[in-house]
């Protein structure tokens, strides 16, 4: 079996609110988040893995927590704030933060800095056993 190499600048990313989001919340939130699907695009789906780029004033997602599934955010590089349960926190290159499935910390990630933030994101996926909360949106509980 040969071994699958990839490179980063290989992965078109998806720009904006992605395709298929009918009548997004808050849509000047994530007009020019990017995108770049690494798991998707390499065959692998058990999990996902996404490297996203937040620049100045863009939010990586509305808050949310996951009753089924795991997350994990490391930040690859600039200084992106966490809102979370406990408030904003700045991050730095080299921080990470995990979102245990059930573990009802609702959160998503900004940009207040000039320069580009990047975050590797990662998570199990589990259609149809999970479930998408958004306490500060009227969306509520999403089966996924």
């Amino acid at each position: 079996m040969k071994t699958r190499k990839f490179h980063i600048s290989e992965i078109e990313p998806d720009i904006g609110i992605p395709a298929g989001v009918k009548d997004p919340l808050r849509p000047e939130r994530f007009e020019r988040i990017r995108r770049s699907h690494l798991a998707r695009n390499t065959g692998i789906t058990q999990f996902g893995v996404n490297q996203i780029t937040l620049e100045q004033g863009v939010f990586s997602s509305l808050r949310h927590w996951h009753e089924g599934e795991d997350e994990f955010v490391y930040v690859l590089s600039g200084a992106p704030t966490l809102i979370d349960e406990n408030g904003e926190t700045e991050l730095a290159a080299g921080h990470f933060v995990a979102f245990p499935a059930g573990e009802a910390n609702a959160h998503c990630f900004t940009n207040k800095k000039l320069e580009e933030a990047v975050l590797l994101v990662i998570g199990s996926k589990k259609p149809g056993e999970d479930a998408c909360h958004y306490p500060d949106d009227p969306l509520g509980r999403i089966e996924r």
